[in-house]
């Protein structure tokens, strides 16, 4: 049986305050350091969803709202979405952050872990949740990486393989996370995907986002392929122009870089240069 942790957390929005339950077994886990817990709307406040980030003692070091507002639906809509493994269903088991996450794990290749909790059963089967995030990727990245679900609920013998990989449990935290930046990616294309209404449509929309920022990515390898170095600035400027598309931002450029890392071309990545650093480094 789970037994759980009361947590005072303040919606970091209208400042609401309420008690919210974690399970204890989390909170004697060092490794983990900082953990996730995903609040969404009602949870706290009716109207605001967000993050908080809390140690191991139990102490709130932060809050991180989550501005996609569709979440508080989702109850509503079960019995439209029932027996269909859509983006609605996804966001029902992981979350929405849960969900940035597998997305991200999966785009940029990170290991990634659920914790199942035996008490806590999943409406589809691992298998069918694996075989639906793949096709979220162009098809010859599929099966680059995948979710393992881990049966272990004692926190404290679980052992992961990997150090940089994401864990999760399945009530909804965000245990551990090998990237330290904001998913503003993965919440653009999932509130893009979450206005249609269509939900067969959804995943295809999100397929081609997706699919868009892969093909900038590969692009990109192209160039670096052919020079020796070159700025930020340039290779934004040669990608807007060679693929004909608007000029990306640096935050899109940092994805880009971490996807060729992260897909075993990380010298490639060293050829990137950065004019104000290279200015720094000379005073």
């Amino acid at each position: 049986m789970v037994e759980y942790k009361q947590l005072e957390v303040a919606c970091p929005v209208c400042q609401i305050v309420k008690n919210i339950n974690v399970p204890t077994a989390i909170f004697s886990q060092k490794k983990f350091g900082t953990f996730k817990i995903q609040v969404p709307p009602g949870a706290v406040c009716l109207e605001h969803q967000f993050l908080v980030f809390v140690d191991t003692k139990g102490i709130v070091r932060g809050y991180e709202k989550i501005d996609l507002m569709m979440c508080r639906p989702v109850e509503e809509k079960e019995e439209a979405g029932s027996g269909r493994l859509n983006l609605r269903a996804f966001i029902k088991m992981f979350g929405l952050y849960g969900l940035f996450s597998i997305i991200h794990a999966k785009v940029f290749k990170y290991p990634a872990y659920i914790i199942r909790d035996v008490n806590c059963e999943y409406e589809f089967s691992p298998e069918l949740i694996n075989k639906v995030s793949n096709n979220m990727l162009p098809e010859i990245y599929q099966d680059t990486s995948s979710l393992e679900f881990l049966e272990e609920t004692n926190y404290n013998k679980i052992k992961l393989k990997e150090k940089k990989a994401l864990l999760m449990d399945s009530q909804q935290n965000i245990l551990q996370t090998p990237w330290v930046d904001k998913l503003k990616f993965e919440e653009s294309i999932i509130k893009k995907a979450l206005d249609i209404i269509d939900e067969d449509e959804q995943f295809i929309i999100l397929q081609q986002d997706v699919a868009k920022f892969i093909r900038a990515a590969e692009h990109v390898v192209i160039i670096l392929e052919n020079v020796k170095e070159i700025y930020e600035d340039d290779l934004i400027e040669r990608l807007a122009i060679e693929l004909m598309i608007p000029k990306i931002n640096h935050y899109r450029l940092t994805l880009i870089k971490d996807f060729i890392r992260q897909r075993n071309k990380p010298k490639l990545v060293g050829k990137i240069k950065n004019k104000v650093e290279e200015f720094l480094n000379l005073l």
